[in-house]
């Protein structure tokens, strides 16, 4: 047996189909047919909502009253309903009156009240209805009632309760444009957003780029050092010897005693904690001598990561605690070259500005040691040396 077949057609009117006998004795005469009344002029869909038969018609039971007339339903779909008058009169083509639509399920029923107009009414009591508000407030119920029909699921009134489904179109872009003072706010958003951005990646950038030494720097005057050459005990000094005199003895391990002359009459330095009776290690400063007090030298110590990245490229500059920043060059001596081969960590060197960049002014001044590879270098592009 053939299923049920709706269609929906204001042309031909409504026809179902089913199983039936096709003999000639038991097929009907056909009626004659009669002129037809020229159909009303109907109020337009609204275009947001498309045609009158884009929105499938569904065969649903349930039940509409409309100003004490009651139609059972044939079809409904969210822009039209159809259905048969059973109880009351006719409402008048175009008339817009305040229905209550009841589907009734299962331990259940809903009750809608939309605003229908009358766009049909025919004398054999069908009826076709359009809702005069298609997105109202009946449009999430009736759209989940709808959508369980076409899928086969059953409706529960837990579903019907907690639908969150589309209930408004969207807007169209001119009508949801943004105002002015929105727009400003989301450029000055943007804006503060890329300078955050900008400000962590520098600040990323700097930190792998730029390392500081743990040491200071102490700017002084630049003399001549005198140091053990071997290892023993002082037993004579003499800071105020004349050019020629014994300015220091020292009793070695070896049972020499050494004695170093005063080179010139120049001002005397002792280093810190030497005198007469203490102990000294080859190398160590004894003494210094200033020829001239106006000349400027600057030693530190030095991590040995922080010397081999020196002597590998990297950029060194010397800030000072007043706010300049000085290039230097690091220049390893004799002690330095000691210190690597004993396996110390920091190491003594000799840190050389450019002429005129210190004067006598910036003697006692303290300062850091920077190192910062160039941008190349910092990608790992390197300058190979040529044969």
């Amino acid at each position: 047996m053939a299923n049920d077949v709706y269609t929906d057609s204001f042309e031909t009117g409504f026809t179902f189909s089913g199983a039936t006998d096709t003999s000639p004795a038991a097929r009907p005469e056909t009626p004659r047919a009669e002129p037809r009344a020229e159909r009303p002029q109907t109020r337009a869909v609204p275009r947001d909502f498309g045609y009158e038969d884009e929105h499938p018609l569904l065969r649903v039971p349930f039940t509409l009253h409309v100003d004490g007339c009651r139609h059972d339903g044939d079809a409904v779909s969210v822009t039209h309903i159809h259905t048969h008058r059973n109880e009351g009169g006719t409402l008048g083509v175009g008339t817009k009156h305040l229905g209550l639509l009841h589907f009734a399920f299962e331990n259940f029923a809903v009750t809608l009240h939309p605003q229908v107009t009358v766009l049909e009414e025919r004398a054999d009591g069908r009826c076709v209805f359009q809702f005069t508000d298609p997105v109202g407030e009946h449009l999430p119920q009736l759209r989940y009632i709808l959508n369980n029909v076409i899928a086969g699921d059953f409706v529960t009134i837990g579903g019907l309760i907690s639908y969150t489904g589309p209930t408004q179109p969207k807007r169209a872009k001119d009508e949801a444009a943004k105002p002015m003072s929105q727009r400003v706010r989301s450029i000055i958003v943007m804006i503060l957003s890329a300078l955050l951005i900008l400000m962590a990646a520098y600040t990323v950038f700097k930190r792998y780029t730029t390392a500081y030494e743990l040491h200071p720097i102490f700017i002084e005057s630049s003399g001549q050092q005198m140091r053990a050459t071997g290892a023993g005990q002082i037993s004579y000094l003499n800071p105020q010897a004349k050019k020629g005199e014994v300015v220091y003895s020292i009793n070695a391990n070896t049972g020499d005693v050494l004695n170093f002359q005063m080179p010139c009459d120049c001002e005397v330095a002792v280093a810190k904690g030497i005198s007469e009776g203490a102990t000294v290690l080859p190398t160590d400063l004894i003494l210094t001598i200033f020829v001239n007090r106006s000349e400027i030298g600057v030693q530190t110590l030095m991590s040995i990561e922080g010397l081999s990245r020196a002597m590998n490229g990297d950029q060194v500059h010397m800030d000072l605690n007043d706010g300049r920043s000085i290039p230097v060059r690091i220049v390893p001596n004799e002690t330095t070259s000691a210190a690597t081969m004993r396996g110390d960590l920091f190491v003594p060197v000799e840190v050389v500005p450019p002429a005129g960049a210190l004067t006598e002014a910036d003697i006692g001044k303290a300062a850091r040691l920077r190192l910062s590879k160039s941008l190349p270098g910092a990608f790992g592009l390197t300058r190979e040396a040529s044969p």
